[in-house]
């Protein structure tokens, strides 16, 4: 989703040429084959958007492949952008790598106050230490690497699968097929009553290409919308959106995570990037995505 988000937007760019790097070219995972395609292709600027992401009933269950294949990734691409000289590399992380317990919002400078929320801490750790590395990398050889943490993304791209979405695809799916085949009742994961921020992945995009040609000192940042929102709220605002007329229900025997996440973007608004794309704008946009997808799907 975010590759994708990325492509798009610098594509346009006349003064960029772009590399891609699709996952079916080339296995991250594999360190020689990363070296490999690093001296062939000799990239100066490196967006690292690649990853294992899934919502919190796939990441809770699959904690180890998660922790593996994130860290590995990362690794591979942060060592192959210093063994290779590559000018510039943003790397991209998530907001769940702070503690589960913090003040809100939460600053770049809480990251390892205290314990991790458990059902994303493989993930989590992955993309800390890849952080870190990255940092280090920064400070040893004074690259040009920077970590970017988004609040929770959703756009054109998403994973609709209800077994490993985030919650905005799975809540966009559910509401659809409830109201097509008039069903009475759409069960939500969880109580309702957690609350997240939510960030468009074509924000994101124009943020890494605000990073791409601004001079950051930092190692890392936080990017987001500054507006959280409940569970709860954010299922009916898609209920409407979706003109569904039904009743819905939280199942409370589902993990909720963390009471709160919501970043703190000074830092980066102080530099100068501000989001555009206003929640219930993006979702009115992401559900026509959602539609057309469908419609495609049922035409073959």
């Amino acid at each position: 989703m975010v590759g994708s988000a990325v492509y798009r937007l610098l594509s346009n760019s006349k003064n960029l040429k772009i590399i891609s790097c699709k996952r079916k070219d080339l296995d991250f995972t594999n360190k020689v084959n990363v070296e490999k395609w690093f001296k062939k292709n000799k990239p100066e600027i490196v967006i690292n958007c690649a990853g294992k992401v899934g919502g919190i009933m796939d990441n809770s269950k699959y904690k180890s492949d998660y922790l593996y294949i994130n860290t590995i990734i990362g690794l591979n691409i942060a060592k192959s952008c210093l063994k290779f000289n590559v000018k510039k590399l943003i790397n991209l992380g998530s907001a769940c790598i702070y503690p589960k317990k913090t003040t809100q919002p939460i600053k770049e400078e809480y990251l390892l106050n205290s314990n991790l929320e458990e059902t994303n801490e493989g993930y989590a750790i992955a993309k800390i230490a890849v952080l870190k590395y990255c940092e280090y990398i920064k400070e040893k050889y004074n690259k040009n690497f920077i970590s970017l943490q988004p609040a929770n993304l959703y756009g054109e791209g998403d994973n609709f699968d209800l077994q490993s979405s985030h919650v905005i695809p799975a809540l966009i799916k559910k509401f659809h097929y409830a109201k097509k085949n008039k069903e009475n009742v759409v069960e939500v994961w969880g109580s309702g009553n957690v609350k997240r921020e939510f960030l468009n992945v074509d924000d994101l995009a124009l943020g890494i290409k605000f990073c791409i040609n601004k001079k950051i000192n930092y190692s890392y940042l936080n990017i987001g919308s500054g507006v959280d929102i409940s569970i709860k709220n954010l299922a009916l605002m898609i209920k409407k959106i979706t003109r569904y007329d039904g009743k819905i229900i939280f199942n409370k025997t589902y993990p909720d995570g963390v009471k709160i996440r919501k970043l703190e973007c000074k830092k980066i608004n102080m530099l100068g990037w501000k989001p555009k794309i206003l929640l219930k704008d993006g979702l009115i946009a992401y559900y026509d995505y959602f539609r057309q997808l469908e419609s495609k799907k049922n035409n073959f």
